[in-house]
């Protein structure tokens, strides 16, 4: 189906082309070159953190991350039930556990759930935790952190969806042992696939970019002493995120701009709320909360009438993939927001009329018009 209105369509207008052009015409087009240090440094002096390492996708990092983190077979990782299933599938690569944590009403974990999950699993505590910004908004840290102090986890930061963001004056990617970004077609920042890994850590940091460059040894020959991954992002596609990272400003007000559009639109309208309506998001993703079960059938309409549209995530412990799994909760708020979530279109590339169109076929729709 070719829709009118993409849910994130990026923006390509300014010097990717020349920065592709600089890798192609100096023959760096494989996973090292002048593109690849710029974005590296870049983010690095973005997100104050020390160490950055592109990769080919974010879901890469975060396996890194558990392998740098030693976890393995059998060794328990808490994270949210209200993510992307990218959070979750490294810790089945590693054969480890995951236990899955509810949501507060924002979509960030409830460290109060948290806290059920250490004194349920005190004799078998977890060997990491995962943190996941969600749409765009981050983590309350400070709670989950101050959880945490007293059992000597190391936690993950998965800020994938939520560069550009800040959490009490820090930046997004910033937070956690280990923190990791992602840079595919839909993030605000994209470079078409691709993602890093951040930390303060050196340690963390040389084993994690050791393993993603299929853990060669330095040698004259191909020397492997354990598995490694092909993991390393290309100059290519770093020129593309130079441009991008550029821009990065342009970008958050660009998004702004769209959230506080459709919240103006809809400020009549009884019963709407916005789940990334916090203090310091980035607005990723418009997420829109309707009072009652119905957000299915509106993202069905929406479809029909050209506008891309999704419902919120589908908490990972409903997914089949996963069952079996234990799930921490106090009141299943995971499970509500995804039967009241629709995530509107939000890209930086979407127009002033494509927006219109989709707030008049939304109130057409709640209005009974369509």
């Amino acid at each position: 189906m070719k829709y009118k209105v993409e849910i994130m369509s990026p923006s390509f207008c300014g010097d990717e082309l020349k920065y592709l052009e600089n890798a192609f015409w100096t023959n760096e087009i494989s996973t090292k070159g002048e593109n690849i240090n710029r974005m590296s440094k870049m983010l690095v002096e973005y997100t104050g953190r020390k160490y950055c390492t592109l990769l080919s996708n974010g879901t890469a990092g975060l396996h890194l991350a558990l392998k740098a983190l030693d976890v393995s077979d059998n060794d328990i990782v808490f994270c949210p039930t209200l993510t992307y299933c990218g959070t979750v599938y490294p810790i089945i690569y590693e054969r480890a556990v995951p236990v899955f944590i509810d949501c507060k009403k924002d979509g960030t974990m409830d460290e109060e759930c948290l806290k059920i999950a250490l004194s349920k699993y005190k004799d078998n505590l977890p060997k990491a935790v995962m943190a996941v910004d969600t749409y765009g908004s981050s983590a309350d840290y400070s709670k989950i952190l101050s959880v945490l102090k007293d059992y000597n986890i190391p936690l993950i930061s998965d800020s994938a969806e939520s560069l550009g963001g800040e959490y009490e004056g820090k930046k997004s990617g910033s937070f956690g042992d280990i923190s990791v970004i992602s840079f595919s077609y839909s993030k605000i920042v994209t470079t078409s696939m691709g993602g890093a890994v951040l930390s303060d850590n050196k340690e963390y940091m040389d084993k994690m970019a050791y393993l993603a460059n299929q853990s060669k040894a330095s040698s004259k020959c191909y020397i492997h002493k354990e598995v490694g991954y092909n993991y390393l992002m290309s100059n290519l596609l770093a020129g593309i995120g130079i441009s991008q990272m550029e821009r990065i400003d342009q970008f958050l007000e660009k998004k702004r701009a769209i959230f506080n559009t459709y919240k103006k639109a809809f400020k009549n309208i009884e019963g709407i709320s916005f789940i990334s309506d916090k203090e310091g998001s980035n607005h990723w993703q418009c997420g829109v909360i309707l009072n009652n079960d119905n957000a299915h059938e509106i993202v069905d309409k929406l479809i029909s009438n050209g506008i891309e549209t999704r419902c919120g995530f589908n908490p990972m412990h409903r997914q089949e993939a996963f069952s079996g799994f234990d799930y921490i909760t106090k009141d299943d708020i995971s499970t509500d927001l995804f039967y009241k979530t629709i995530l509107l279109p939000s890209g930086t590339g979407m127009t002033i009329e494509q927006q219109e169109y989709v707030i008049n076929v939304f109130n057409d729709i709640i209005k009974g018009r369509v």
